[in-house]
């Protein structure tokens, strides 16, 4: 009968050439190892090795025999880690919520990293303005949101999960600009492209432009961030953004993308979550990658800008 030991054993003297050293290799006894491959042969009804002076020498049948076990015992392993994994890390669901900035290039990598530590969570994850989202949290129809800092009400519990600094995106046609910091005061009058009213980031930009003495041309309402660097890239219309939601165009040059020169813009990150009751440990583990994550990403444009 063909078994998943005796495939073992006899894909072990197969490797080995020799009874002795497979033994070895398994920590049995050599005669334990020949009544195995004894017995296998006469299940099977077949010579799987010729023994001799040069060793164990696999026939067609064995050779054959040794092609097919190792794809079978493969398979096997990886059953058997993917079942192990399960029994790993923490068990539960979530439903987190998240604003663009954080959705298009953080919160994936992040979530996979703690998946794969926590195969057994189930993460549910929505992406919504930020208003939309405090409005969620309040209503406990989410776990945790990540927002911009607002003055938040008593009945939400508030953590600082870090700080990206914002950037003025223009089309790739200034490639010798890209990554250069700009004085936003200097590009003037503008067209700009910013969410539609009543959102935090759009009165926190209009407020620091109008700081800065930046003239409007144009200002385009627009809710769609994909949409909003689509446009960007094929027209003369601007936008800011925070840099962590722009970090394939940063390498990819596919849009000019210059830092703002001045410190009285930057994004900083809070999770909101109810405070009527404890954030879940799941909870508290995820919030802890997100500010692992956004500390890492400004630590690499620092480095950046400073060999700029």
């Amino acid at each position: 009968m063909l078994s998943v030991e005796r495939m073992r054993v006899f894909a072990a003297v197969y490797e080995e050439g020799s009874f002795t050293a497979a033994a070895e290799r398994l920590n049995a006894t050599q005669s334990g190892v020949s009544q195995q491959i004894a017995r296998l042969e006469r299940a099977l009804g077949a010579q799987l090795l010729e023994r001799g002076a040069r060793g164990a020498v696999a026939t067609p049948a064995g050779r054959q025999l040794y092609a097919r076990s190792i794809a079978l015992l493969r398979e096997i392993s990886a059953v058997e880690r993917g079942i192990a994994a399960l029994g790993k890390g923490a068990t539960g669901s979530v439903t987190l919520g998240a604003m663009p900035a954080l959705t298009r290039s953080i919160a994936g990598p992040v979530l996979r990293r703690y998946l794969a530590a926590n195969p057994n969570v189930t993460i549910n994850l929505v992406e919504r303005s930020s208003a939309e989202l405090i409005e969620e949290v309040v209503s406990d129809r989410l776990d945790a949101a990540l927002v911009p800092v607002f003055d938040a009400p008593a009945s939400l519990r508030c953590r600082l999960l870090g700080r990206t600094r914002e950037v003025l995106i223009a089309r790739a046609g200034t490639a010798h600009m890209h990554m250069r910091p700009v004085d936003v005061g200097t590009v003037t009058p503008m067209r700009l492209i910013l969410q539609s009213e009543g959102t935090i980031r759009r009165r926190q930009v209009l407020a620091y432009l109008r700081s800065r003495g930046v003239e409007l041309d144009a200002l385009m309402d627009m809710d769609s961030m994909f949409g909003t660097l689509e446009f960007v890239q094929n027209s003369y219309f601007m936008t800011i953004v925070p840099a962590v939601m722009v970090a394939p165009e940063i390498d990819g040059r596919a849009l000019c993308v210059r830092p703002l020169e001045h410190d009285g813009l930057a994004l900083e990150v809070m999770a909101v979550a109810p405070s009527r009751r404890e954030p879940s440990p799941i909870v508290t583990a995820i919030l802890d990658l997100f500010e692992d994550a956004i500390a890492e990403f400004e630590r690499g444009l620092n480095l950046r800008l400073a060999g700029a």
